[in-house]
Order: structure tokens, then C-alpha cells, then sequence
């Protein structure tokens, strides 16, 4: 070669010029090779084109069927091109023009032009097939993919693309260099149902602006539409992204954004989004932001009047999202917020209520409008995914606050992770509590932390609890521990400082339970309808499994307390109450006691109600129930109360008590009444004032015996009880011993009715009573014989001890105590211990008087009682007439005393004495005897009988009134009256100094028996025979003495 060079570089000029002319012949005649071996190729160009693309064909496999309507140096035409199955072509299109060009490195491609074009392809396993057009594809070439540099020119080319989510036709117009300038425009339609995972579009629509920048970087702009996409239970309307994406030259990545619309609706919510979309990356991982924002949005259970989520994504391995989402102007709809603070309602008569209220309220209210934002981290690796939430803050414009963040968040993680929580959360203002909770939850699913609650107050409520721990399992049961101390209203009163350890429990199911065992409530204070307690310190020991328990809106639990005493006030008036025991039940508000013993007022003199069984039960007006086997005592009243049966309500600091129950006298060893019954008995505690009222009933006859009205003020002990007797009538089946047994042994067999009032009084300085009774018409039996036509009106002045004033009078309208009168008067004084002061008492009797002295009765024992009768001016003719002694008259005028003695065995007579007055009398006997003929002395005697004068004459009586009576009668200064039989006989009879002395032994009544049997034995067959024979009809008693004796 160096050789070579130099032969050149020496040769002469002639030799150059030989050889520069010699080149140009071998050039010439190149040049006519050249151009007849074109000539020859020209003229065979169409077949030779043909052979090679049909040979090319067939060597790839590829059927193909087309027109080669022009083929020249720089431009090819085919028309009515089909690749593929002649059935169904994977390529067809009307023609096809190239313009290629020839260079040193042989033929290229300078332009493509074609016209109505279709190509069938298919996407699956990640990649698009195109059929038989795959097989024409080159081989990879190993380097990066770019565009060629073509010029590009197409009308109506389409792609029928077909897809697992629908089917796609896309459709490309555009013209320019593929590697720099070409621009077009894509439009794509997919089928009716578009399905891309869990959602579906119908009829998705692209309408794409294609441009080819410098370096041969493609953009795609334009917009992207659905008439409808579903997603689950969200209907996206009217779905538009605009999109502006530019691809590398390579495609290998890309770059770009995406504007988003829609209308959403599901869930029972609307709501218009729009989104922003910033996106780079490549085929292994895409980054960018994304923006979505809600204008407004609207669902049965609220609106929102902005919404928005904002942060970083990332596509790729790892596929996730960090950023923030907010919420503006929410509110929840009022049905929702009353359903959601339904609760608040379960604890209305308790301090809980005012508390609950509030809350419920802060609750409302915040719910009326308010803020939101979450920090969050939404990732997923693989198969396994994760969600941190960083912060979470809610603020309303109430004032209500609440925000959950710091430590490391709350996260979950799939496969099996499950939630953790590690931070703090604080929540208050706006009128809710203020709360700080230590939050930690491990990933085996449990949950704990402590929290404290500043005391929280409202309506008279407050609530201070002490830290609380608490604790979530991973089935959803929850525990918290804390002690609380509670004041507040109660139903009508209120409990100050109620302190109680609490152990709540939530069940999975939702059920919230306090203390399933033992603990100790104390208070400082409790108040309920006029009752304070003082303080105390009660044990309690749950029934129903819970102390409390709250589930699908109900409260149930009880409690089960033991023996207790309480001291405190009712009203102004110290209280004393003890228990047996009670058992209460929160949910039917019931208490249940048993054993009660209540004392109110003066320990001295205390107002004592005891109970075997209290019932109460609690709500918004008060408290109030049954009461069993009740009994007491008001203050210093001497009446006791038993076998109490009614109701009872505490409201409005006033008590009331209804029911039925018996009164019986204090004085139990020696009772002044029988126990009566009370019904109708109402009683009323109003502030520290007493009133009851009942009427008394005899309870074995069901006698109405009368009413009573008690009014008592616990302040002062002073109190008085009114009785009142409108009409109680006495009959053979009911007597006052069904009463009082002081009337035994006094009088029986009433007959007639009694009214009054009586009135007790009691206070510090003691108990008195007062009270008037009266009667008109009572007929009884004395023990100093019948009475008849008794009326009096009694005043007394200690009506417990039955002592009246002095100068009662009582009218008689007959008493027979041996000698029946009529139309007497008696002054009396009723003493204490069943005594009676008879001041006096005086019957006219036979034309003078029957008078009794005073004397004082004494019927609380077996003692005698002394009472004297006085006899004073009473004509002898009247006293016979009185009797009936018709055939026997006798004149004269007497006075005398009769003294009674009655005890155990009956009333007798002691040294009972009659006297005429000075003067005299006559007697004479008128009887049939009198003319009957009785021998000569007997005719004698009778004559002599028809008329006596008698100068002095004397009875006198000594003998039980209702057995044998010695009555002696002494007369003397007899002599012939007018119209006696006289003889020579008589008148020297009479001169002798008679003296007569009869004595008769016989029954009281038998001394006038005796002188009527005389004259007439009919009246003393009659008076005597009946009583005879009921006295020898009844066994076992002693027969009668005989009606008389022999007298002398």
C-alpha cells in the first residue's frame, strides 16, 4: 500500500491524464450496465415485488392478500390489504403508501400514508397481541425501544382491541414524524360494561390529543368519561379525567397529570369530587401527588361541605399512600345525633341525668358542624398491608376538641397483624369532658392505658373520677377500673359526694356491666323528698350479675344490702332509720327493705313507724310503694299503731301514706279501749307537719264506730288528734264492752246512741284531752238495776282517763234498784281508774222525793260501793197506788234512808229504815177476804182491818236486793178508824196499848208480794210461777228461798 502510494505520488501528468480518461470509459460503461439492468428491473418491478413480499410472507407464516397498484423508485401503493384469516383479518385496510428513499446504506422507509385501516387485537397476560401481525414484528434487537424516523400519516385507523375488563376501539388520526412532530388525535370507546376489578363503568369514553415531541417523546392530552361507573355500593356519576402524560422516548417511563371528576352517590351519601393527580415514574414504580376534593357531599347520615385528601402515592412493589384527609363544615343529621344520644335518657332521675345531658348536648352540638383530619399511611408490599395512622384532630364549632397522636400512632397490618395503638388522646371544650388518655394496643389485639377526666359538672351534677385504667381485649370486651365520686339530683332531692370503687366491664356483645360482686358506697349527703341522710357508708353486693348494666338502650342491675342504720332528717326533724336488709333493683328503679325501723322527731317522743316489708320504687316525681305488717306510734299520742297495710310516696319533701291498719290503747297492761280498726287511714308528712285521718271500725261486728283526724308538728312535738262519734248506736249484738272493758260489770244491755268529739293535745309539757259525748233515750242495766230514758251530755276534761268535769247531769227517765222511779236527775263527775263521783240525784217518788247522797262508785275493782238513798216526804196512799194495791188504802207520811251496798255478790240493803211523820196514818183493808166468814175471830180481825188509825209506824230493811230481805215493821197507837165492824169486844180492845211487830223475810220485792198475796194469790202465782220454774230449769244453781215466811 505504501507502494502504491508512491508510483502515484511520482507519476508523471501525461500518465494521470491517460489514466483519468480511462476511468471515465469504465464509468460510461457502468453507467449503461446500470441503467439497462434498471430498465430491466423497472419493467419486471411489479412481479418481482410481488415474489419478494409474498416469499417474505410465507416464510413468517403470515397469509395476506393485497394489490400492488403502484410501484416506482421512492413510492408503493397497495390497495385492499388483508393479513390474517380471510374470515376474520387481524389487519385490513383500503391502501397503503410508502415512500422510501435509497442511500449508501441501502433502501429506507422515508413515509407511511394509509386509509381506513383496522387492526383486531387482544390483550391478555399483560401484553397485546395482534395476531399473525405478532410473526411480522422484528426480533429484539436488544436496544432501547425508540421511534422511528417516519413520517406518519393516517385517516380513520382503528384498533379493535379486545380486553379482559371490555372491549376497546380505538381509533387514530395524525400526521407528522414519529420521532419528532407528528400529531393526531385518539379516540377510544369501550363497550357498555367496563370492569376493572370491584368496579364497573358503562361506556367508557377517550378523546386524546397525540402529539410526538422532540427526541421522539409521545403526549397524550385530553379527556377521559364514563356515563356511570358502580364501585361497590358507590355510583360514581358522570367520571371525567383529563389527563396530559408524556411518555420517554423509550417508553420506559412517563410523566405527567391527571384531573379528576365525579359525582359520587352511595352509602346513602352525595357528594361532587374533583382530583389532581401528579404522576413520574416507570414500568417499576410510579410517584407523584394526589389531590381530591370533595365541594360538598350529602348522605343520610350527614353532610359535608368539603372534603379533601391529599399526599403522596406510590405504585410499584410497594404501592402506597401517605398523606392527610380533612373534612369541613360536616354536620350529622339531628335523627342521627338523637339516636346517638338515646343513652342519655336511661339515668333521667339520677345525678347521672344533668351529666348525660350535657354530654349529650357537647355531642349535639358538635355534631351540628365540625372539622376533621386524619394523617395516615396506607401501604401494601406484596400481600400484606398497613395502615399508620399518625394524628387524628376533630374540631367543632362548638368548642368541642378532640385529637388522637404522638408515641407511634394507631397502625394496622394485614395477614394476621392486626391493630396497634400507641398514643395519647385528648378530647373536652364545647361542653363535653376533658379527657387525656394513654392509649396502647399490641398487635395480639389487646388494648390499654389510663385516662383522666378533670371533674365534670353541670345542672347540680358533678363527677370526679380518679385515674382510670382500662383495657380492650381482641373480642371487643372492655375493662375499666377507676373510683368515683358523684353529686347530684335525685328524682327530688340530691346525694352529695357519693363515693363508689367502680369495676365496668363491656361484654363483645356491647353490654356494659358495673361490679359483678361486692363493694362499699359512701356519701357525704343524700336528700330524697324531704329525707337527708347523714353520712354513711353502705355495703353492696350486686344482684342480676351487675350492681349496673346497660344494653341495646336498657339499664338493669340491682344491689343486695345488709343490715344498716342510717341517721339523718325528715324535714326539719332528726331521723333515725335501721334495716333488716333491701334489695334494689336499677332497672324497674324498685327497693325492696325488709325489717324497717323509721324513728322521727324527739328521740323522747319520736314519731316510730316499723315495717316487716317496704316496697319502694323511684321516678321522675319521687319515690314511693307498699309497706307490710307496718305499725307505730305518733309522738306522744296513747295510740298505737299496728298491722299496717297501704302505700306510701315520698315526693316533693312530702310523704303520704295510705292503707288500713289497727289502733289500740299504749296503756297495753290495762287498756282504756279495745283495738279498733282504722281504714281509709291516710297520713301526710308536709315539711315537718303531720296530718292523718282514717275511720274506726270495730273490727270483729264492722261497726263504724267513728273518725279520727291527727295533726302532729315534728318541729315543736306538739300535735293534736280529733275523734269524733257522729252516731254510734248500742244494740243486743253490740254493747260498749266490745269498746272498753271498763263498762263490765257496770252496765249491759245498752240500748241507744251515743255521739260526740273528743279531742287529745300533747306537746313537751305533756298529753291532755278534752271531748263531749252525748246520748238521749239509752235504756241499760246498772248494777243498781235497770235505767231507762237515760240522756246526758259529758264533758271531759281528761278524756283519756275518762274524768269529767263536775256537775254533769244525767236525766232518768226510770231506775229501779229495788223500788222502781221515775223522772229522776243525777249530778256526776266521771273519775280517772273507772271511778264516778255521784254528786247527788233525786226522784219525785209517791208525792215526796227519792234522793241518792253523794257517794263516789269505784268500778275498778271488786270493792263495795255505798250508795244511800234518802226517802222524804212520801204519801203512803200514792206508794200503794204506785204498786197496784187496789183493795188496800192507807194514809200517812214517810221519810227514811235507804242505804245500798253493791259488790261482787250483788246490792243489799244495810239498816234501811221508813218513819211516818208525826200524825200518823190509817190503814184499811178492802179486800173480798174482808166479807168472807172466818169464824169469830177471824171475822173479828177483818172487821177490825176495814179501818186502822196507827199513831206511829216503822219499816225497817236489811238483806240483799236480790235475795232474802229481813224487813220488820213496827206500828203502834192503833185504834178504829170510820166505817171498821165495832162491838163491846173491840172498843175494850182498844183500850189496851197495842204494838205491832211484823218481820218478813222474802226477796226485796217480796215484801210487797206479801201483802197483795193476801187479798189476791193470783198476782203472786203470776209475779213468782215463770220465775220459779226458769230457776229450777236451770242446773246447778240453788232454788229460790220461799216468797215469805211466817211473820209475826
Amino acid at each position: 500500500m505504501t507502494g502504491d502510494g508512491a508510483d502515484d505520488a511520482t507519476a508523471t501528468p501525461a500518465t494521470a491524464h491517460m489514466g483519468w480518461r480511462r476511468r471515465q470509459r469504465y464509468a460510461a460503461a457502468s453507467a449503461l450496465t446500470l441503467v439497462a439492468a434498471l430498465s430491466g428491473v423497472w419493467v419486471a418491478r411489479r412481479p418481482l415485488a410481488e415474489h419478494f413480499i409474498d416469499r417474505e410472507l410465507a416464510r413468517r407464516g403470515v397469509p395476506a392478500r393485497y394489490t400492488v397498484v403502484d410501484l416506482g423508485f421512492g413510492r408503493q401503493r397497495l390497495t385492499n390489504v388483508e393479513i390474517g384469516d380471510p374470515a376474520r383479518p387481524d389487519l385490513t385496510a383500503d391502501w397503503i403508501e410508502t415512500d422510501t428513499a435509497v442511500g449508501l446504506s441501502g433502501a429506507h422507509l422515508k413515509r407511511v400514508r394509509a386509509g381506513n385501516v383496522l387492526v383486531r387485537g387482544r390483550w391478555a397476560g399483560g401484553r397485546v397481541s395482534l395476531g399473525t401481525l405478532d410473526r411480522l414484528l422484528p426480533a429484539p434487537s436488544g436496544k432501547p425501544f425508540a421511534l422511528p424516523a417516519l413520517d406518519l400519516e393516517v385517516a380513520d385507523a382503528r384498533l379493535a382491541l379486545v380486553t379482559p375488563a371490555a372491549p376497546v376501539m380505538i381509533g387514530l388520526n395524525g400526521k407528522g414524524r414519529l420521532d419528532g412532530g407528528f400529531h393526531g388525535r385518539v379516540r377510544a370507546v369501550a363497550g357498555d360494561r367496563v370492569n376493572a376489578g370491584p368496579c364497573r363503568a358503562n361506556t367508557l369514553h377517550a378523546d386524546l390529543a397525540v402529539a410526538v415531541l422532540s427526541g421522539g417523546r409521545p403526549r397524550l392530552t385530553g379527556p377521559i368519561s364514563s356515563a356511570r361507573a358502580d364501585c361497590g355500593t358507590a355510583r360514581l356519576l358522570s367520571p371525567r379525567a383529563d389527563v396530559n402524560v408524556t411518555l420517554a422516548a423509550a417508553l420506559d417511563g412517563w410523566s405527567g397529570t391527571a384531573k379528576l371528576s365525579s359525582g359520587v352517590l352511595g352509602a346513602g351519601a352525595q357528594a361532587r369530587l374533583a382530583a389532581r393527580v401528579d404522576f413520574r415514574g416507570a414500568p417499576d414504580e410510579t410517584t407523584g401527588n394526589i389531590s381530591v376534593a370533595g365541594p360538598a357531599a350529602w348522605q343520610a347520615h350527614g353532610v359535608t361541605e368539603a372534603a379533601r385528601i391529599a399526599g403522596r402515592f406510590q405504585i410499584g412493589s410497594v404501592n402506597a399512600f401517605q398523606g392527610r384527609v380533612t373534612v369541613a363544615g360536616a354536620r350529622i343529621e339531628p335523627s342521627q345525633l338523637a339516636a346517638a344520644t338515646r343513652w342519655a335518657y336511661a339515668g333521667s332521675a339520677t345525678p347521672l341525668g344533668p351529666l348525660a345531658t350535657r354530654a349529650s348536648e357537647a355531642v349535639r352540638n358538635a355534631g351540628r358542624r365540625f372539622d376533621g383530619g386524619v394523617d395516615l399511611l396506607v401501604q401494601r408490599a406484596g400481600d400484606v398491608g398497613t395502615v399508620v395512622i399518625d394524628r387524628v384532630a376533630l374540631s367543632a364549632a362548638s368548642g368541642f376538641r378532640a385529637s388522637f397522636g404522638g408515641g407511634r400512632g394507631l397502625a394496622w397490618q394485614g395477614q394476621g397483624g392486626g391493630w396497634t395503638a400507641d398514643g395519647q388522646l385528648d378530647l373536652g371544650g364545647g361542653g363535653a369532658p376533658t379527657v387525656r388518655a394513654a392509649i396502647t394496643r399490641t398487635r395480639a389485639g389487646a388494648i390499654s392505658g389510663t385516662a383522666t377526666l378533670m371533674p365534670y359538672a353541670a345542672g347540680g351534677a358533678r363527677l370526679a373520677l380518679a385515674p382510670v385504667s382500662f383495657g380492650i381485649a381482641n373480642d371487643g370486651s372492655a375493662r375499666v377500673q377507676t373510683v368515683a365520686t358523684l353529686s347530684g339530683p335525685l328524682a327530688d332531692g340530691r346525694v352529695d359526694d357519693v363515693r363508689v370503687p367502680l369495676s365496668v366491664q363491656r361484654s363483645r356483645s356491647g353490654a356494659w356491666r358495673l361490679d359483678s360482686g361486692c363493694t362499699r358506697l359512701g356519701w357525704r349527703r343524700v336528700a330524697a323528698g324531704g329525707l337527708v341522710l347523714d353520712p354513711a357508708t353502705v355495703p353492696l353486693c350486686a344482684t342480676e350479675g351487675a350492681l349496673v348494666s346497660f344494653d341495646g338502650g336498657q339499664v338493669r342491675g340491682g344491689a343486695r344490702i345488709a343490715a344498716i342504720r342510717l341517721t339523718g332528717r325528715l324535714g326539719s326533724s332528726a331521723l333515725d332509720l335501721r334495716l333488716g336488709g333491701a334489695t334494689f333493683a336499677l332497672g324497674a328503679r324498685t327497693l325492696v327493705a325488709s325489717d324497717v325501723g323509721v324513728r322521727i322527731g324527739d328521740p323522747a317522743r319520736p314519731v316510730r313507724i316499723d315495717a316487716a316489708r317496704l316496697d319502694a320504687r323511684a321516678d321522675a316525681g319521687g319515690v314511693g310503694g307498699r309497706f307490710l305488717g307496718a305499725s307505730g306510734q305518733i309522738g306522744a299520742v296513747p295510740l298505737l299503731l299496728s298491722d299496717a297495710v297501704g302505700t306510701w310516696r315520698l315526693a316533693g319533701g312530702n310523704l303520704v301514706l295510705a292503707g288500713n291498719l289497727k289502733v289500740a290503747d299504749t296503756q297495753v297492761a290495762t287498756p282504756r279501749f279495745r283495738p279498733l280498726a282504722a281504714k281509709d287511714v291516710q297520713l301526710r308528712l308536709v315539711n315537718s307537719a303531720i296530718g292523718a285521718t282514717g275511720t274506726l271500725i270495730e273490727p270483729e261486728t264492722g261497726t263504724r264506730v267513728g273518725t279520727v283526724m291527727v295533726d302532729h308538728e315534728l318541729a315543736s312535738g306538739r300535735g293534736v288528734a280529733t275523734v269524733g262519734v257522729p252516731s254510734l248506736s248500742f244494740t243486743r249484738d253490740f254493747q260498749p264492752d266490745r269498746l272498753t272493758r271498763l263498762t263490765f260489770g257496770v252496765i249491759a244491755d245498752v240500748r241507744g246512741t251515743v255521739s260526740g268529739d273528743g279531742r287529745i293535745v300533747w306537746g313537751p309539757e305533756g298529753v291532755s284531752s278534752t271531748g263531749v259525748f252525748r246520748t238521749a233515750g239509752t235504756d241499760l242495766a246498772a248494777a243498781f238495776g235497770p235505767v231507762s230514758g237515760l240522756a246526758t251530755e259529758i264533758r271531759f276534761t281528761d278524756l283519756l282517763a275518762l274524768q269529767s268535769a263536775p256537775g254533769q247531769v244525767a236525766t232518768v227517765a226510770s231506775i229501779n234498784p229495788g223500788i222502781p222511779v221515775t223522772d229522776g236527775v243525777v249530778r256526776y263527775q266521771t273519775l280517772p281508774d273507772s271511778r264516778v263521783q255521784v254528786e247527788g240525784a233525786r226522784w219525785p217518788f209517791a208525792g215526796g222525793k227519792l234522793s241518792l247522797a253523794p257517794t263516789l262508785l269505784d268500778f275498778g275493782g271488786a270493792g263495795e260501793r255505798l250508795m244511800t238513798f234518802t226517802v222524804d216526804g212520801v204519801a203512803a196512799d200514792r206508794f200503794l197506788r204506785q204498786f197496784d194495791f187496789d183493795n188496800l188504802q192507807a194514809t200517812g207520811t214517810f221519810d227514811g234512808a235507804l242505804p245500798m251496798v253493791f259488790d261482787a255478790a250483788g246490792g243489799r240493803i244495810e239498816g234501811g229504815r221508813l218513819t211516818v211523820r208525826p200524825g200518823g196514818g190509817t190503814l184499811a183493808y178492802l179486800g173480798d177476804i174482808s166479807r168472807k166468814n172466818l169464824g169469830f175471830w177471824g171475822n173479828l180481825a177483818f172487821g177490825a182491818l176495814r179501818s186502822l188509825r196507827y199513831r206511829d209506824l216503822g219499816i225497817s230493811m236489811n238483806g240483799p236486793l236480790a235475795g232474802e230481805m229481813v224487813t220488820d215493821v213496827r206500828f203502834s197507837g192503833v185504834t178504829q178508824g170510820q166505817g171498821a165492824t165495832s162491838n163491846i169486844l173491840i172498843r175494850r180492845l182498844q183500850r189496851l196499848p197495842f204494838v205491832f211487830n211484823v218481820r218478813i223475810r222474802a226477796p226485796f220485792r217480796g215484801l210487797i208480794d206479801s201483802a197483795q198475796s193476801f187479798y189476791d194469790p193470783k198476782r203472786l202465782i203470776d209475779r213468782n210461777l215463770p220465775a220459779l220454774l226458769q230457776q229450777q230449769n236451770a242446773p246447778g244453781r240453788p232454788v229460790q228461798p220461799p216468797a215469805s215466811e211466817p211473820k209475826r
